[in-house]
Protein backbone atom coordinates (compact mmCIF):
# COMPACT_ATOMS: atom_id res chain seq x y z
CA UNK A 1 0.00 0.00 0.00
CA UNK A 2 1.03 3.53 -0.95
CA UNK A 3 2.12 6.09 1.72
CA UNK A 4 1.86 9.22 -0.07
CA UNK A 5 -0.67 12.28 -0.96
CA UNK A 6 -1.39 11.01 -4.27
CA UNK A 7 -4.81 9.89 -3.60
CA UNK A 8 -6.01 13.62 -3.08
CA UNK A 9 -3.16 15.20 -4.80
CA UNK A 10 -2.70 12.95 -7.65
CA UNK A 11 -4.46 14.70 -10.43
CA UNK A 12 -4.94 17.83 -12.82
CA UNK A 13 -8.03 18.23 -11.19
CA UNK A 14 -7.65 17.84 -7.54
CA UNK A 15 -4.71 20.32 -7.83
CA UNK A 16 -6.63 23.00 -9.69
CA UNK A 17 -9.04 22.68 -6.92
CA UNK A 18 -6.92 23.05 -4.29
CA UNK A 19 -5.29 25.78 -5.80
CA UNK A 20 -8.02 27.65 -6.45
CA UNK A 21 -9.44 27.05 -2.81
CA UNK A 22 -6.22 28.71 -0.66
CA UNK A 23 -6.58 31.39 -3.51
CA UNK A 24 -9.38 32.35 -1.64
CA UNK A 25 -7.85 32.17 1.84
CA UNK A 26 -7.19 35.99 2.15
CA UNK A 27 -10.52 37.11 1.17
CA UNK A 28 -12.20 34.37 3.00
CA UNK A 29 -10.20 35.45 5.94
CA UNK A 30 -10.74 39.30 5.41
CA UNK A 31 -14.88 38.91 5.06
CA UNK A 32 -14.69 38.36 9.04
CA UNK A 33 -17.79 36.55 8.09
CA UNK A 34 -17.93 33.12 11.05
CA UNK A 35 -20.45 31.32 8.18
CA UNK A 36 -17.93 31.77 5.15
CA UNK A 37 -15.04 30.66 7.27
CA UNK A 38 -16.37 27.78 8.17
CA UNK A 39 -17.75 26.69 4.82
CA UNK A 40 -14.39 27.55 3.30
CA UNK A 41 -12.72 25.50 6.05
CA UNK A 42 -15.31 22.57 5.88
CA UNK A 43 -14.26 23.04 1.79
CA UNK A 44 -10.74 21.68 3.04
CA UNK A 45 -11.73 18.06 3.64
CA UNK A 46 -9.58 15.36 2.82
CA UNK A 47 -12.86 13.46 1.29
CA UNK A 48 -13.35 16.22 -1.13
CA UNK A 49 -10.21 15.57 -3.14
CA UNK A 50 -10.03 11.78 -2.36
CA UNK A 51 -13.25 12.00 -4.57
CA UNK A 52 -11.97 13.11 -7.37
CA UNK A 53 -9.28 10.34 -7.55
CA UNK A 54 -8.59 8.56 -10.41
CA UNK A 55 -5.78 6.43 -8.89
CA UNK A 56 -8.05 3.82 -7.47
CA UNK A 57 -11.50 4.34 -9.41
CA UNK A 58 -11.22 1.31 -11.19
CA UNK A 59 -10.50 -0.90 -8.06
CA UNK A 60 -13.88 -0.88 -6.69
CA UNK A 61 -12.62 0.32 -3.72
CA UNK A 62 -14.33 0.14 -0.13
CA UNK A 63 -14.50 4.25 -0.01
CA UNK A 64 -16.59 4.24 -3.30
CA UNK A 65 -19.09 3.26 -0.81
CA UNK A 66 -19.24 6.43 0.49
CA UNK A 67 -18.66 8.43 -2.48
CA UNK A 68 -21.70 10.81 -3.66
CA UNK A 69 -20.67 10.72 -6.91
CA UNK A 70 -20.60 8.47 -10.30
CA UNK A 71 -17.03 9.57 -11.52
CA UNK A 72 -14.46 11.79 -9.90
CA UNK A 73 -15.17 14.24 -12.81
CA UNK A 74 -18.85 14.54 -11.31
CA UNK A 75 -17.04 15.08 -7.98
CA UNK A 76 -15.04 17.65 -9.51
CA UNK A 77 -17.79 19.63 -11.21
CA UNK A 78 -19.24 19.52 -8.26
CA UNK A 79 -16.79 20.83 -6.12
CA UNK A 80 -15.92 23.69 -8.13
CA UNK A 81 -19.49 25.03 -8.57
CA UNK A 82 -19.57 25.20 -4.95
CA UNK A 83 -16.24 27.25 -5.16
CA UNK A 84 -17.81 29.51 -7.09
CA UNK A 85 -20.29 30.00 -5.05
CA UNK A 86 -18.37 30.40 -2.02
CA UNK A 87 -16.74 33.38 -4.65
CA UNK A 88 -20.16 34.80 -5.38
CA UNK A 89 -20.49 35.09 -1.56
CA UNK A 90 -17.47 37.03 -1.12
CA UNK A 91 -18.07 39.09 -3.90
CA UNK A 92 -21.42 40.34 -2.41
CA UNK A 93 -19.54 40.58 1.58
CA UNK A 94 -17.24 43.08 -0.50
CA UNK A 95 -19.72 45.12 -2.40
CA UNK A 96 -21.94 45.55 0.80
CA UNK A 97 -19.03 46.97 2.59
CA UNK A 98 -18.10 49.24 0.08
CA UNK A 99 -21.19 50.66 -0.06
CA UNK A 100 -21.02 50.62 4.11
Amino acid sequence: MERDTSAWLGNKMQLSAIKELYSLEKQVMKSNNSEIIELWRKLQTSDHFYYMCTKYFADGDVHKYFNHYDTPYDAFVTYMNVLNDLKLRLKRKTLRMSFA
